[in-house]
Parts: structure tokens; C-alpha cells; sequence
């Protein structure tokens, strides 16, 4: 279910006009995938498209980034499988 709502985002996303995407495994071991783009409305189809799967997403603008002025788009999904210790 974990890689199939994943691997769902991402063909999605490479349809749209997008300029950068990434997956990789963030804090404690969470799965993360990071999409850049230029366009407002592509982060807003992304996003609904990620809420509709019940996956968390969270965007931010950034001004001088690598690929200059752009939107990027977080969406993190906890892998079960990993390991945590109790804090």
C-alpha cells in the first residue's frame, strides 16, 4: 500500500509541469518524496491528488534555491517497517 500510493504520486506528478522530483528516507526513517516546480498550480493538483491517498504534504516557496525561485512540495508517508525506539 506504502509504495503504490507512492509510486501513484509520482506518475501523476511527472505528467505535470514540474522542473525537479526526489525520494528519500527522512527523520526516523520516513519516506519522503520532495517535487519542485515553478507552478502554484501544479503544487495544488499535487497536493489534492496526495490528500485524496491520505498521504501528509507540505509545500514551501523558496526564493533562491537550486533551480531558482520555486515551490517545494513535501510528502512524507511513515514506512512501518522501520525500527523506531521509544523516545
Amino acid at each position: 500500500m506504502l509504495q503504490t500510493n507512492m509510486k501513484s504520486v509520482i506518475k501523476y506528478a511527472i505528467e505535470l509541469d514540474i522542473d525537479y522530483i526526489e525520494s528519500f528516507l527522512g527523520y526516523e526513517g520516513d519516506k519522503v518524496l520532495k517535487i519542485i516546480t515553478k507552478s502554484k498550480d501544479v503544487v495544488d493538483l499535487i497536493e489534492s491528488y496526495a490528500k485524496n491517498l491520505d498521504l501528509d504534504c507540505k509545500y514551501e516557496y523558496e526564493i533562491s534555491g537550486e533551480h531558482g525561485p520555486a515551490y517545494n512540495l513535501f510528502i512524507g508517508v511513515e514506512d512501518p517497517s522501520v525500527f523506531k525506539l521509544k523516545k
